[in-house]
């Protein structure tokens, strides 16, 4: 029966691997691929949704259509991909090029039409399937660091195109060149009393493990004494030849004496799972220490995408004369494996260190709307707003709102509000609703009627009225007033605002609207004189820039351009 069991395991992991072509795509570049983020890793509030490879630490490699199509979709902004490209294939796949510096120039001509029709440098277009068609091979863009970028690099996706599901693209053969003969490193094993009346060596708070490598190459933890239901995390990451970046895993498997407990693979998953990250891991031990432990046990809410086994949600019932082996298997994409034997023994000892929970006279259920008052600030959560029942921390002292803190995942958005009688009109204008970490203020969008200020958020924390009556700065234009910039190419000036945020800006050359792109890691924005809108001459060049409370800053300057 047990090898029947993984068997069938392992069958069904071979069957994803094959159900996809491996070789209808081509590489999106030229150079040798290096891998530098696996599809599924885990990153802040979300999983990894593509592959990041490598662009030799520099911008301006050339990407390419890894097959026939039609771009379906364009989009350019200041977060998320930044510049991206979505290409639509007849075999129903869709393959996504994200973080790109500038398009092809066929295809750069058609959104510099947009920018300047929409007057803005963020837009999004859907192209019709005969607009915009490529080759296989054909040039479409060039790599760069755009949008939520944390260095220059491609990141590269396939999803499903009727259902929008993302797509592992190792699936797709674009693993099989890279160079991994090396089997994933752990980090860290925690061990969960998940009960009241469970403990794990005589501790009701998690346990760490210690490990031991055997001969074999396996590692063993020391005995556990455990009674009640308890479960286990993993803190492990993948490393190959080809570069020592930490990269996520592809597979872990669990078995309680032969027989499967948990199994989770990175083949597929939804855009709607991809928040429940937040009770994957230890989410308490991600903010207060910065690591991230993988649960192997589902709560409340999982990414049931990549379960691919589970008896009894992955819990552990450990009860009179139970003696059992509990078996960990990590395994990355190159089925290199890192195996970990818990030898699990029931025994009750005296309990010396007991988990410490702050009782306040909110205790809040997860499953229920829950709402609070006090003063003038009422704060409104709807039902599966957390994952978890918990005791909430929540005061109002001196119109600040004090809700919880940053070490509890949220789920789902909730509503603050602040009535605002006591504030005249006229002081009214320029305030809004902050969110305070760390002393640093963050401005939340904030919905005024009347009297009433509110705001939609997914933080927890400290919230403050705030009045921002400071304009916006402009500054470090790249040429002085007057000068000749016929050796230039582009112009380049920065803008930032400390307290609510740039809302937009706009440029005129001789009083018509440029294009500015704008690169949020380093407040810049860029103007390229190929959009052939300045003059031969003299050029007066201003530019407005408005904040999210409508404070304005304008400034004005002229250069001789005639080539």
């Amino acid at each position: 029966m047990r090898i029947l069991a993984f068997f069938l395991l392992a069958l069904t992991s071979l069957n994803a691997q094959n159900k996809y072509p491996k070789d209808y795509f081509r590489s999106p570049m030229d150079i040798p691929l290096s891998v530098v983020g696996y599809f599924g890793e885990l990153r802040p509030n979300h999983f990894h949704s593509g592959v990041d490879f490598r662009t030799e630490k520099r911008e301006g490699i050339p990407i390419y259509a890894t097959a026939d199509g039609y771009i379906s979709r364009i989009k350019i902004g200041t977060s998320g991909y930044g510049k991206a490209i979505y290409i639509d294939h007849p075999n129903g796949y869709t393959t996504l090029y994200g973080h790109l510096s500038k398009c092809a120039p066929k295809i750069q001509e058609i959104l510099n039409s947009e920018h300047y029709n929409k007057k803005n440098y963020e837009i999004e277009i859907r192209p019709n399937p005969n607009e915009i068609p490529v080759k296989k091979g054909e040039l479409i863009a060039y790599s760069g660091n755009t949008g939520n970028s944390g260095g220059p690099h491609l990141h590269f996706e396939f999803r499903d195109t009727k259902t929008e599901k993302i797509i592992n693209p190792l699936l797709f053969g674009f693993g099989d060149d890279v160079k991994d003969s090396k089997p994933p490193i752990i980090n860290g094993i925690l061990a969960y009393p998940l009960l009241d009346s469970s403990q794990i060596n005589g501790s009701t708070s998690p346990v760490y493990l210690s490990l031991t490598l055997q001969k074999d190459g396996t590692y063993i933890s020391s005995k556990l004494a455990a009674s009640g239901t308890i479960g286990f995390s993993l803190n492990t990451y993948d490393v190959s030849e080809s570069n020592y970046s930490k990269k996520g895993v592809y597979k872990i498997e669990t078995s309680l004496n032969g027989l499967p407990n948990f199994g989770c693979e990175f083949d597929s998953f939804s855009f709607d799972e991809t928040k429940y990250i937040n009770t994957y891991i230890d989410f308490f031990r991600y903010k207060t220490l910065h690591q991230r432990f993988q649960k192997l046990f589902i709560n409340n809410f999982y990414p049931e995408s990549i379960i691919k086994s589970v008896k009894n949600k992955g819990l552990i019932p450990i009860t009179s004369n139970f003696t059992t082996n509990y078996k960990i298997v990590v395994q990355d994409f190159h089925e290199n494996k890192t195996i970990i034997n818990i030898p699990i023994l029931y025994e009750t000892l005296p309990i010396k260190t007991t988990k410490t929970e702050i009782k306040t006279p909110y205790f809040l259920k997860s499953k229920n709307e829950n709402s609070y008052s006090k003063d003038n600030i009422s704060v409104f959560f709807p039902e599966n707003t957390f994952y978890e029942d918990f005791y909430l921390k929540f005061d109002v002292l001196n119109n600040e709102l004090f809700l919880h803190d940053e070490n509890t995942a949220v789920n789902e958005a909730f509503s603050i509000t602040f009535d605002v009688t006591n504030i005249s009109p006229a002081e009214r204008e320029k305030m809004y609703i902050a969110n305070i970490d760390n002393g640093k203020s963050h401005y939340i969008p904030t919905f005024k009627k009347e009297n009433i200020f509110s705001v939609k958020t997914k933080y927890l924390g400290k919230f403050v009225l705030k009045k921002d009556e400071i304009a916006p700065k402009i500054y470090n234009p790249s040429f002085i007033d007057g000068a000749n910039l016929d050796c230039d190419d582009t112009i380049t000036i920065s803008i930032s605002d400390n307290l609510s945020g740039i809302k937009e800006y706009n440029a005129y050359l001789n009083g018509k609207w440029i294009l500015l792109e704008y690169e949020n890691k380093t407040n810049r924005l860029t103007h390229n004189f190929s959009d052939n809108i300045f003059t031969d001459g003299k050029n007066d060049f201003k530019l407005i820039v408005s904040d999210n409370m409508g404070n304005t800053t304008t400034f004005e300057s002229s250069f001789i351009k005639t080539k």
